[in-house]
Formats: structure tokens, C-alpha cells, sequence
């Protein structure tokens, strides 16, 4: 029976499991974007420096770097749904810390790169532990419109998050927004507990080493996955824009409201971005998708650092929310479509190091170059070299363009690695 529009592109939400998941990750992705939000704008009053708002990138890419791997064999080894809850009461504490420290004035710029820092730690250990279950509450048919849905969870909560945010420091301050954070993080912790996300994977009598090794042999294997992975690096290391807003902002004179909707913007079109993709469904070339999304973020870029007015701007910003979207709900489903079950936690941890360590790292790289250069040369050196090498890269592996990427370099058996069937539901 074909499903009609609308419940085609919410076809995921049948599943009693994923619609509470998905539930939670709203109220979750609302207070995360609030705190981003008031941490930006903390530090740019505080200093006025993008440099130093830069560096609230790098304070968020030494832990993804470092520990999502590790966070991906505790996700292939431990109760997945336990991770993700103690994630969410630590990130809820540090909201305090955070709300307290405003309050009482006693708040400095090293007090936010270190609850940043912690923050990111405890999300690199639950990150490879959310996007796993996934994979496991909804059938292998549905997973392309299940990563979308939860996409533009994400994207929903960045279009209104921000400017509540603005509204709410520029009425109320800066410790109000904190609390609210807090909040979120107790409410998602709590109605996480009642929720069946899979049966806690079978306790591996192996070295972690040894699982850590399986992984990364799985995908070398599948080099596909490199080659999609690898187009997002270099456009996050060379194009990423988000702590230039509060300075873009400022050059139109437009305080902290025209802050709130510059950061709204993108989530308005990875909104619409990610309801195509849960549209379209299981479709063939997902390839040429991502790459014609790659090359519109990198056009996009280029237009922000380029537009004299306001309006402009946010058309830019919403352009860069649009193709990030399809191209990163794309990309996911592609790499789950490859990856058995026993393995999804160390390939999802393998995916957020690179694709959550990039874009911190190159916020960091943005930051510097923006106060050498100026923010509009940033911008557009690094989205015309960003289309430069990825044009290069397709043109190296042109089977990324092919009908059904998902089913290239099939690798051979791994030992052990099971998979475990999904339920039809």
C-alpha cells in the first residue's frame, strides 16, 4: 500500500520506539542550541574578539577527536539507552555551573571553553550511542526518512532556539538562558528512561583495541564511505562559518536579535532540506545527491562573505542550512544502509569524529583567518578552495555518482560480525 505525502515523509514516526525517541531529541536539541547560542554571545561581549569565539570550536573538537571512538566501543559494548541518559544529566549540570557563574558575575571567558569542552566530551561518548539506535527502532527501509525526521528535529529547534534566545538575554539575561538548557537536559534524561531503544549489545570478550581495529578495517574496506566522509571534512575545515555570525551580526549593526535570526537562518533551510530528503525516501544516486549538496554549501559560503545587505545574508544562510541538511541526512543513511549492527557504534563514532571534529576545527581556523584577513575574505577563499578539492576528489572516484552506492566494495565477512535483523514492525 503507497503511502500518501504526508505520511510519507513521516512513515518512521509509526514505530512506537523511534516517535519517543524522536520526542526527546526535540526537548534535547532545543536546550543544546539555546546554550550555543548564549555561549557565542557571552564571549563576543565579553571580548569582542572572533578569534576568541573561534576557539569555542577547537574547546569542542579536541573531545570529539579524541573520545568518540572510545565512546563508540562503549556504544558496541554497553547499554546504549544508559549512555545517552547519563550524557544528558551531565550536560544539565554544567548548564548550572554556567547559569550560576552569570548570576553571580563571577563568569570568565575559560569558565565557557571549559563547560564547552566537558559538554563535548560527554556528547563524543553518547553521540555513536544515539545515531546506533536508530538502526535498531526502525526497519532498514525506513532509515532514510528516520534520519531526516531526526534532522530536522535538530534544524526546528535551531530555528526557534536562537531567537527565543536573543529575546530572552536581551529581556532577562544570560543565567535565565542557562536554566532553561538545564531543564532540557533533566526532561530528555527522564523520558528516556521508559523507552525500549534495542537489547544491550552481546558483551564482547575482546580487547577494545581489537574492536576499535574491526571498525576502522570495515571501513577501509568500504572506501565509499571515506570518500563521502572526506568531502564533508574539507568543506567543514575550510568553509565553516557559524562564530563568524555575532560578527556579521555586528557589521549590520543588529545586535543580538539580528544575531538570533543569522543563526536561525540555516535551521529555516535544513528544515526544508531535511523534509525533502524524508520525502524522497530510499531513492537511488544518493551519491549525487551529497556531492551537488557539497558544491551548493560551498556556493553558499561564498555569498555570505559576499553580501553587502542584510536580507542577502540571510538568504546565504538559509542556503548553507538547505545543502547541509540533504547533504548530511544522505550521507548518514548511506553509511547505516553499509554497517551491520555490531558494528554501528563504532562506525557512527568513527563518522562524528571526522564529521564533529571538522567543523570545531575548522570554527578555530574560520576564527583566525576572519580576524587576519577579514571576515568576507574568510569566507570566500574558503568556499571557492573547498569546491576546488572536492571537484578533485569526484573526479578520482566517480563511482560516488553511481545508482546504488550503498551496495559498492562490498567487503568481505569480518569474523565475528553479526547482523542482527531489524524488525519489520
Amino acid at each position: 500500500m503507497r503511502e500518501g505525502g504526508l505520511g510519507r515523509a513521516f512513515a518512521s514516526l509509526q514505530f512506537r520506539e523511534f516517535r519517543l525517541l524522536f520526542l526527546a531529541t526535540i526537548v534535547a536539541h532545543f536546550g543544546e542550541q539555546i546554550q550555543q547560542f548564549a555561549n557565542l554571545w557571552q564571549i563576543y561581549t565579553l571580548t569582542g574578539s572572533a578569534l576568541q569565539l573561534g576557539l569555542t570550536g577547537l574547546a569542542r573538537a579536541i573531545p570529539v577527536i579524541f573520545f568518540s571512538m572510545i565512546g563508540g566501543v562503549l556504544a558496541d559494548r554497553l547499554d546504549r539507552k544508559r549512555i545517552i541518559v547519563f550524557a544528558q544529566v551531565g550536560g544539565g549540570f554544567f548548564a548550572v555551573i554556567l547559569g550560576v557563574l552569570s548570576a553571580t558575575g563571577l563568569i570568565d571567558v575559560w569558565h565557557i571553553y571549559v563547560a564547552t569542552f566537558l559538554s563535548a566530551t560527554l556528547n563524543s561518548a553518547a553521540m555513536p550511542a544515539r545515531r546506533a539506535v536508530i538502526g535498531s527502532v526502525v526497519p532498514r527501509h525506513y532509515l532514510a526518512n528516520a534520519f531526516a525526521l531526526n534532522m530536522s528535529v535538530n534544524q526546528l529547534d535551531r530555528i526557534i532556539a536562537p531567537s527565543l534566545a536573543g529575546i530572552l538575554i536581551a529581556l532577562v539575561g544570560l543565567p535565565f538562558t542557562y536554566a532553561i538548557n538545564a531543564l532540557s537536559h533533566m526532561i530528555t534524561a527522564i523520558s528516556l528512561v521508559p523507552i525500549s531503544l534495542g537489547a544491550a549489545p552481546a558483551r564482547s570478550t575482546r580487547s577494545p583495541l581489537r574492536d576499535l581495529a574491526e571498525a576502522l578495517a570495515f571501513v577501509r574496506l568500504r572506501s565509499i564511505i571515506l570518500v563521502l566522509l572526506g568531502m564533508d571534512v574539507v568543506a567543514m575545515l575550510l568553509a565553516s562559518y557559524r562564530p563568524l555570525l555575532p560578527v556579521i551580526a555586528g557589521t549590520f549593526d543588529t545586535g543580538p536579535t539580528g544575531f538570533g535570526l543569522l543563526s536561525s537562518a540555516p535551521a529555516v533551510g535544513s528544515l526544508i532540506g531535511a523534509t525533502v530528503v524524508m520525502y524522497l525516501g530510499d531513492v537511488p544516486y544518493k551519491g549525487r545527491i551529497i556531492v551537488v549538496a557539497v558544491f551548493g554549501y560551498c556556493a553558499a559560503v561564498v555569498m555570505l562573505g559576499w553580501a553587502p545587505w542584510f536580507w542577502l545574508a540571510l538568504v546565504a544562510a538559509a542556503g548553507l542550512g538547505l545543502t547541509d541538511a540533504m547533504g548530511s541526512a544522505t550521507r548518514g543513511t548511506v553509511i547505516q544502509l553499509m554497517t551491520p549492527d555490531a558494528l554501528r557504534g563504532r562506525v557512527s563514532a568513527f563518522q562524528h569524529m571526522l564529521q564533529g571534529g571538522s567543523p570545531a576545527l575548522g570554527q578555530s581556523f574560520m576564527g583566525a583567518a576572519a580576524a587576519a584577513v577579514g571576515y568576507p575574505a574568510a569566507l570566500i577563499s574558503g568556499g571557492v578552495v573547498c569546491a576546488a578539492i572536492c571537484l578533485s576528489i569526484v573526479l578520482r572516484r566517480k563511482d560516488v555518482l553511481d545508482r546504488d552506492i550503498e551496495t559498492l566494495a562490498e567487503p568481505a565477512p569480518l569474523g565475528p560480525v553479526s547482523r542482527n535483523p531489524i524488525p519489520a514492525g
